[in-house]
């Protein structure tokens, strides 16, 4: 196949990949999507990990500043010390203790994370993060990331699962 015919398979393959302003993409939605952002655009490659005893889902996230740019790794900055190339969900049995849903925004695009403790019933953490550029505060990030700007948690009382604070908070999210 020609270079020109290759392109153009690929185009139409994102086209069709890109999901609509303010969707939402769960990690169990394998495979490649993208979002404009930032005067270029987000990628997401969405991947599953399974055996007998567990299951991992991987978020890695890539930003094209313009067609035919290299792809340069979004990280996920968890802390000051901390970032990840690559954002795992993790299991234990049938139980998922973290996991993550990508959501468009008006102005941006947003990850939010869910995690909880092995046990049942336990609290969850979320935390919700927002692609951004390096700025004057951050000036030797990396040139985009997903930094945190905000944190709650359901108690154990609520007796909820990671899926449906998920849901809720997406939810929640859309509205606004």
């Amino acid at each position: 196949m020609n270079k020109l015919a290759s392109t153009l398979l690929f185009a139409a393959c994102m086209a069709c990949a890109a999901p609509g302003a303010h969707a939402a993409v769960a990690s169990d939605r394998q495979g490649m999507h993208q979002w404009p952002a930032l005067n270029g655009r987000l990628i997401l490659v969405n991947g599953t990990y399974q055996d007998i005893l567990k299951y991992e889902r991987t978020l890695t996230f890539y930003f094209e500043s313009k067609p035919g740019a290299d792809w340069v790794h979004v990280p996920v900055v968890t802390s000051n010390d901390d970032q990840r190339l690559t954002w795992f969900s993790a299991s234990v049995g049938e139980q998922t203790l973290a996991d993550a849903v990508v959501v468009a925004v008006p102005g941006g695009v947003e990850l939010v994370v869910a995690a909880t403790k092995p046990g049942d019933p336990a609290p969850i953490t979320v935390r919700w993060y927002r692609l951004t550029e390096s700025d004057d505060n951050h000036p030797d990030g990396p040139p985009y990331a997903f930094r945190k700007i905000s944190s709650t948690s359901y108690p154990a009382s609520a007796k909820l699962t990671v899926e449906q604070v998920l849901k809720k908070e997406v939810a929640a999210k859309s509205k606004k």
